[in-house]
């Protein structure tokens, strides 16, 4: 195989040539690694591709290494130069605290919790004694309030009317209702297909009632619980079996 070399001139037409390359980091620096070569006439079809050398010394030349210089950017340490008249000052700051903690050291400490807190006198202790007496009586003789409980308020509720349809096909309505002690329910017969309907009170509040459209019939309620009531067939009192309503009393 013929080796590579860079052409400064297209070695067919002579015209200028351009140099494509591949930069590529090596260590600090980096290098230029060329790849081709192609002539820059339009007319020439000159060109060489270095991708195809098997072996690195096909490229004798065309690439350089570019590393920068660490001159002047690595640290520099100076040990600081000591003239005699520092180490003079330095022995002394040394020998002036050595001296000092041999003299703390030979001092007795004094105890001072018993500088701080001193006896005290007879006179004190019974002008406390007397305070505190004199306290004790006025607690005794404060009379005591004894809290009086709020006054409780009833709140009367007004009975009510509430009025109930009944007829065989949709029973009552509405159903269930709930009403508190003393309210009145009013059924509303609107059965206009049959004749006469019958209301009969299953927990026997009241004797069965005879219905013909349009009347209705009321009752108090006047203790609490649930009850229940149907519409039955005039003659035979036979229930019809969808016509079924409760009142729950509170």
């Amino acid at each position: 195989m013929v080796p590579m070399k860079f052409a400064e001139k297209c070695p067919k037409c002579g015209g200028f040539v351009q140099t494509k390359s591949v930069r590529k980091s090596i260590g600090f620096g980096y290098v230029d690694i060329p790849v081709a070569q192609f002539c820059l006439n339009p007319v020439c079809d000159w060109y060489q591709d270095f991708a195809e050398a098997r072996k690195p010394e096909d490229i004798k030349e065309g690439y350089y290494l570019k590393a920068p210089s660490l001159k002047g950017k690595l640290p520099q340490f100076k040990m600081p130069e000591l003239s005699r008249n520092h180490m003079i000052a330095l022995g002394s700051f040394v020998a002036i605290i050595i001296i000092y903690f041999f003299i703390s050291s030979l001092t007795p400490v004094s105890n001072p919790v018993d500088e701080r807190i001193p006896d005290a006198p007879l006179s004190e202790l019974s002008k406390n004694t007397t305070t505190n007496t004199l306290v004790a009586s006025i607690m005794q003789e404060t009379p005591k309030v004894t809290a009086t409980p709020p006054d409780i308020i009833e709140i009367k509720v007004e009975p009510r009317s509430i009025p109930v349809k009944i007829d065989v096909s949709h029973g009552f309505f509405p159903d269930p209702i709930t009403i508190n002690i003393s309210d009145t329910v009013v059924w509303n017969n609107v059965e206009n297909v049959r004749p006469r309907v019958v209301l009969v009170s299953k927990d026997e509040l009241f004797v069965r009632q005879l219905m013909q459209y349009p009347e209705r019939y009321q009752y108090q309620f006047n203790k609490s619980g649930k009850f229940t009531f149907v519409l039955a067939e005039y003659g035979t009192y036979k229930e019809y079996p969808n016509a079924t309503g409760s009142v729950i009393v509170r």
